[in-house]
């Protein structure tokens, strides 16, 4: 027979877990996307790539010019490590409490480009990237504790 205060202690147990989690969450999922979309943004000169910027509770309002500046995606790979490593450094200094990370790329083509408009990259490399965030998340073991607490 089940026992009420039993399930009730376990399920503040889950409570618990998911409220500790949640900003490893939050952060996976936030690094996850932030690469993907660096690495498939279709690169020239470097400068879609660097404009790939993570802030946090609130979105990005400039745009920057390239980390390594190039031609025919010469500085792509140099790019694309600066963008991951700025987005790093931002996703550390979420906290719980913040309200959101956001990844923004404020160039007035960077629409054209996840349409299609580049050889280089498919359409939808943004909903790509989101989707490699949503796997990211689906992989995690989000409840640590093992069934000999009873959860």
């Amino acid at each position: 027979m089940a026992n009420p205060e039993q399930f009730a202690k376990n399920m503040q147990a889950y409570a618990d877990l998911i409220g500790t989690n949640a900003p490893l969450i939050v952060r996976t999922a936030a690094l996850a996307i932030d690469q993907a979309v660096v690495l498939a943004t279709p690169v020239d000169s470097g400068r879609a790539r660097a404009n790939w910027l993570v802030s946090v509770d609130g979105p990005a309002q400039k745009t920057i010019p390239p980390y390594a500046p190039g031609k025919g995606g010469s500085t792509g790979g140099a790019n694309a490590q600066a963008a991951i490593q700025q987005g790093q450094a931002a996703v550390a200094g979420y906290k719980f409490n913040s309200k959101a990370i956001h990844i923004t790329n404020n160039l007035p083509y960077i629409g054209r480009l996840n349409e299609g408009w580049s050889a280089q990259a498919p359409a939808k490399f943004v909903e790509q990237a989101i989707e490699a965030g949503i796997r990211a998340v689906s992989r995690m073991r989000l409840l640590t504790r093992n069934r000999r607490d009873g959860i």
